[in-house]
């Protein structure tokens, strides 16, 4: 499917929804026509009721007038929260594609995320269900503050911080939402800003709009993350109002 059919099945299965955040449409921002990639990218974020659709696409990376006629490699929708609304009309995106189960296995394993894909030729869309609100299984206390030792120690490397995160948002509670919070009022991290976003923790745009004013100038490939992150919690806030 070229890039303006897709563009056009969202607008229509969409049509209506308000629109959580600004689209990031990376052709048209000038910022990011010099970041390293063999491909473009566009999110956009729809809310309704309790419920948020981020939707990713992506194409290979030719000249911006090119876009609209160049095939779509990725559409891929995140279903985070909770709407029947929102999950109805994203399965309309699927409607006439040919099942491809082997492509989730192949590109994501057995991560326990609910997904779906077909595709239509060479363009692949996909339906993610992200884990709706509610506290997972607790980790064993000392399992925890094991964890969160790490995260407070100033001594921990990056990389053990970002095991950490990892392992401590198993348990989703107010305590590691504490902890994560508490990690990036000292320093940044990645990990740490996509598991809050995941999660709808908008006191996380604070610490995240500080990690981006921070960046250097040439890191375009974090700028695009944290945008696209900070565009995420901007249409949870949206979400969160209206609801």
């Amino acid at each position: 499917m070229r890039l303006k059919d897709v563009q056009a099945l969202v607008d229509r299965c969409f049509a209506g929804l308000a629109e959580g955040a600004a689209r990031l449409y990376e052709p048209a921002d000038p910022r990011f026509t010099l970041r390293p990639s063999a491909v473009w990218l566009e999110y956009r974020w729809y809310v309704l009721g309790r419920g948020l659709a981020e939707i990713f696409l992506k194409w290979g990376r030719v000249s911006p007038w090119q876009c609209a006629d160049t095939e779509a490699s990725v559409v891929r929708v995140h279903l985070i929260g909770d709407s029947s609304g929102l999950s109805e009309r994203a399965r309309r995106l699927l409607e006439g594609g040919t099942p491809t189960p082997e492509r989730i296995l192949g590109l994501f394993g057995d991560d326990g995320v609910g997904r779906e894909c077909v595709s239509f030729g060479r363009t692949s869309v996909t339906l993610e269900q992200w884990e709706k609100a509610g506290r997972r299984e607790p980790l064993e206390e000392e399992r925890f503050q094991a964890l969160a030792g790490i995260l407070a120690t100033p001594e921990s490397t990056p990389e053990e911080r970002h095991e950490a995160v990892q392992r401590i948002s198993a348990e989703r509670s107010e305590r590691v939402v504490s902890a994560l919070l508490a990690l990036l009022a000292a320093r940044p991290s990645m990990m740490a800003l996509r598991v809050l976003s995941e999660w709808g923790v908008v006191q996380a745009r604070e610490p995240l709009q500080r990690a981006i004013a921070a960046l250097e100038p040439d890191n375009l490939a974090d700028l695009w993350a944290l945008t696209a992150l900070d565009r995420r919690l901007e249409a949870w806030e949206r979400m969160i109002r209206s609801s």
